[in-house]
């Protein structure tokens, strides 16, 4: 396939992606809320060559179908993956759709909503990022967070932050327990006030409040 086949420039499309997760994910932001990068995984990923990027095409009439089956088939990519590195919290994934159109972004953000379960529920995240996307960060509500040159997909395994966005429905809230719970509670090093107060605001909407004293998480 031709460097620019079906008018796509892949080489141009690549080099965006990159100077936006090195320019841009890879960095603090004075909107963000809190101090640090706006993605804390992506430089040790690189460093551990465990981020992988994939360029999926559309056409010029997708359909939602399509573009929630790019996103439904990235994750059978991923966990078939042979990855690099070792460490499973560094693995990432980076899924370019260049020629999906401004006009039909919102299909990437009804596939992302559709496919999530099925992320989570194998311990992982998956997040849209396009020019117009309006998901906002967690502590600034004001910032639209999740804006990209071009169009993808991310995916990852569910870090400890990931309570902000598995608040929403109790399966979610239960993955991240199970995964996290441990992390909570006295005696436990975890710091940030707005972790533990959205993380036990789930515990009381969803009727685990009272199970610390016999769940061994």
């Amino acid at each position: 396939m031709s460097p620019t086949a079906v008018g796509v420039d892949y080489a141009s499309t690549l080099a965006a992606v990159d100077s936006w997760l090195t320019g841009y994910i890879a960095q603090s932001h004075p909107e963000i809320g809190r101090t640090g990068p706006i993605c804390p995984f992506v430089t040790p990923s690189r460093k551990n060559r465990t981020m992988e990027v994939r360029i999926r095409l559309v056409g010029h009439a997708p359909s939602p179908e399509l573009v929630e089956e790019i996103a439904r088939s990235s994750l059978r990519e991923y966990t078939l993956t042979s990855w690099q590195g070792r460490n499973p919290m560094l693995q990432a994934m980076v899924v370019v759709l260049p020629d999906l159109s401004p006009e039909d972004t919102p299909l990437l953000d009804r596939a992302q909503e559709r496919v999530k379960d099925e992320y989570v529920a194998q311990g992982l995240m998956i997040g849209q990022f396009h020019p117009d996307c309006e998901v906002t960060a967690a502590r600034n509500p004001a910032f639209a967070v999740s804006r990209a040159p071009v169009p993808v997909l991310a995916i990852r395994s569910i870090a400890l932050h990931d309570v902000f966005f598995l608040a929403e429905h109790p399966h979610w809230f239960a993955k991240y327990r199970e995964k996290f719970g441990k992390f909570y509670g006295p005696g436990t090093a975890l710091m940030d006030p707005l972790l533990i107060e959205r993380y036990e605001e789930c515990e009381r909407a969803y009727g685990l409040a009272t199970a610390k004293a016999t769940d061994p998480l």
